[in-house]
């Protein structure tokens, strides 16, 4: 999602929210910030960002994108030393020996992340993707801190290629060890853990190889990895969708595979594998070729998947039927209701930190826009509960895909309206297609329903006028394209893309089989909007001569930034910004109505007041920092833990007492007597977000 990057930081991290992102970020803090570097569209594949938004993982903070441009940088690259094996540096091809790789993976300990940054609630990674995925396996296998097996590779390495393994041979590394310089970005304590550790346990391994740690502003981190300069780096991803293809491809042939300098042989590899899977629609045959991209990229040693953070959240035990999906973008408040007894029955509040950046569904690429978002606006199918690979119709009554998997066709709800009573139409969700295909730019999610319509790796509309996207994100030159050229992205969704209006249906033609196509037009960037509305408030009205007028226009220009009417169970009542959103029932809704009128989104930054309204009574649900927990923990009368093996919810079991002083779920004692304590605390499912540890194969 747009994608600011989510760390957790001992000191600074936000307790995991039970609802999501990705497509992507809890709300700003107030303290130190880890910033977003904006998807660059790339004639090879999609950009991804430094990591999506955030789910039920701990979150961090925010800092506004940060162009690096400015920051020069030094003529010899400071972060490996002497650039030679001397033992005073590293030669820039260090890490294309797989032994090397595989050496620092055996050194890199799992457990000292879960227990000393965690607390104890995460699990270690055993794959790159996530539960749930066609072809995930827990049992995987991966990497664990083993210094014997670290020692055997380094000793297997040839990295002065001389034909003679290190372990025989005094002029390689085993014998002159090495120095290099690991990195963090600013604030983000948890980077700077991963090289502390790796710099303990080499050292162990072999005390002449010596890791130095250094931490740089965003600007400079983030130009040093575009100038592949970084020996070794962290790279966050937190899913759009969840699907194995929105994984593999930012680690393998997206941005972070490029980042680490990755051979063609390798990537080609990788690039044929995710092209069957993401074109494979039956799911154990999917399975199976992620599978066998999963092993490459283990055989390879390609990077070191760390640790899934798992739940710790909280809320009021009068809270009842909320549905805890961790790929929603935040509270989904239609289902919830609340016990007699309540305080203020007829409404939910959520006191959080951040504010939504818009609402408007094409531009929503954070969570805290995107939660505002799920409750207004509505998308053609959603997820069956708590889910996250299983949809049911919303808009749509009905779908089918072809036998092919070239074409869905979607038969439409009839008799719903949208808020300000324009009438739902086939030619709306055609419209609203278009418009965040056509409209969106590089920095909205467009680019994910971009590949499906427009062929893989093609992530922005004006790929089909400069394949070499000279134009993305330009709409000043855009503008002084001839207009028979401009008319062709239009103009080929428009063919793509038909509607019958009478009997309600609409049929999209994709350009090649896509298997995840129904999670990736589930989330909010597939809401449908009314096209009499957009045109009537400053928007495209769908016409295929002007379209490049309203492309890729900042969220500060957009009118539609702070106003919203979708067909959803709430309506937006108002935005005071930087304070509160407030959403009321929809009353003319088609579907059941919400049994609680109003959901206050409150947006308060000092966790103490958030703590004060939780113990009020005034605060339904609110977010806790990692180290604040001890705090709230007491409070808890009732624990539902989430069950690896299930992968669900088991129900909420009585707590008895609770012992602060203990991590994870050692710290709380269950029982049969039910307690008088206000919360409840859901715990322990996994969440859609993941740091890898990346090695560059070229260092320059």
């Amino acid at each position: 999602m747009r994608k600011t990057y989510f760390v957790f930081a001992v000191i600074l991290a936000v307790a995991m929210v039970l609802s999501a992102c990705a497509a992507p970020t809890a709300a700003p803090t107030a303290a130190p910030v880890v910033p977003t570097e904006a998807p660059k569209p790339t004639a090879a594949a999609p950009a991804v960002t430094e990591a999506p938004k955030p789910t039920e993982a701990p979150v961090a903070v925010v800092e506004p994108t940060v162009e690096p441009t400015a920051t020069p940088l030094p003529a010899q690259n400071p972060y490996v030393g002497s650039g030679k094996l001397d033992g005073n540096g590293v030669p820039g091809d260090f890490f294309a020996d797989v032994h090397i790789r595989k050496a620092f993976a055996y050194a890199f300990d799992n457990d000292i992340v879960i227990n000393d940054i965690y607390q104890g609630e995460a699990v270690a990674a055993s794959m790159i993707m996530l539960a749930g995925m066609p072809g995930f396996d827990q049992n995987f296998v991966r990497y664990t801190y083993d210094p014997v097996k670290s020692a055997a590779e380094f000793k297997l390495a040839d990295v002065n290629k001389n034909g003679k393994p290190a372990g025989e041979d005094p002029e390689d590394v085993w014998d002159k060890g090495f120095r290099m310089t690991m990195l963090f970005n600013t604030g983000n304590t948890t980077r700077k853990v991963y090289a502390e550790i790796l710099k303990e346990n080499l050292a162990a391994i072999n005390p002449k190889f010596q890791i130095e740690i250094q931490e740089l502003p965003w600007a400079s981190y983030l130009a040093n990895q575009r100038a592949y300069r970084i020996p070794i780096l962290t790279g966050g991803w937190l899913e759009d969708i969840h699907d194995p293809h929105n994984w593999f491809q930012p680690y393998t042939t997206g941005t972070y595979g490029g980042r680490q300098s990755l051979p063609k042989d390798l990537t080609d590899q990788f690039q044929v594998l995710l092209d069957k899977g993401v074109a494979e629609t039956k799911p154990e045959a999917r399975g199976k070729i992620y599978q066998e991209a999963q092993q490459l990229y283990y055989d390879q040693a390609v990077g070191i998947p760390v640790v899934l953070a798992t739940t710790h959240a909280y809320e009021q035990k009068w809270i009842q039927g909320r549905i805890t999906n961790p790929i929603y973008s935040g509270v989904v408040a239609a289902p919830i209701t609340k016990a007699e007894g309540a305080k203020n029955p007829d409404t939910l509040t959520y006191a959080t930190i951040g504010d939504a950046l818009t609402l408007d569904p094409m531009a929503s690429y954070d969570t805290s826009s995107g939660q505002v978002i799920q409750n207004i606006y509505e998308t053609l199918v959603f997820y069956d509960g708590s889910a996250v690979d299983k949809f049911v119709p919303m808009l749509a009554e009905k779908y089918e895909m072809s036998a092919d998997g070239l074409t869905w066709t979607f038969t439409i709800r009839q008799g719903v309206k949208f808020h300000e009573g324009q009438d739902l139409k086939a030619s709306d969700v055609k419209f609203s297609f278009m418009r965040l295909m056509l409209n969106g730019g590089g920095v909205t999610p467009a680019w994910l329903v971009n590949e499906p319509f427009f062929g893989v790796g093609v992530s922005d509309a004006t790929a089909l006028i400069d394949p070499e996207y000279g134009l993305a994100d330009n709409r000043e030159e855009l503008l002084k394209v001839a207009p028979d050229k401009l008319r062709v992205p239009c103009d080929f969704l428009d063919k793509a893309i038909t509607v019958d209006d009478a009997a309600g249906t609409v049929t999209m033609k994709l350009a090649q089989p896509w298997a995840p196509f129904l999670p990736t037009i589930a989330n909010g960037w597939g809401s449908i909007m009314s096209q009499e509305w957009v045109a009537k408030n400053g928007g495209w009205d769908g016409k295929c001569e002007d379209w490049a007028n309203y492309y890729s226009v900042p969220d500060s220009e957009s009118p539609f930034t702070p106003i919203a009417n979708g067909t959803g169970p709430y309506m937006l009542s108002h935005w005071k910004q930087g304070e509160e959103i407030a959403l009321t029932r929809n009353d003319a809704y088609y579907g059941a109505k919400p049994a609680i009128k109003d959901f206050l989104i409150k947006n308060v930054a000092e966790f103490g007041t958030r703590l004060s309204m939780l113990e009020a009574g005034d605060a339904d649900i609110i977010d806790v920092p990692v180290e604040m927990r001890t705090q709230v923990d007491p409070m808890v009368g009732e624990m539902v833990t989430y069950d690896l093996t299930t992968q669900s919810y088991g129900a909420p079991k009585a707590v008895c007492s609770v012992d602060t002083a203990l991590l994870g779920a050692e710290r709380f004692t269950l029982c049969d007597t039910p307690s008088d304590k206000p919360l409840r605390l859901y715990f322990g499912r996994p969440a859609l977000q993941l740091d890898v540890i990346l090695f560059n194969f070229a260092i320059k």
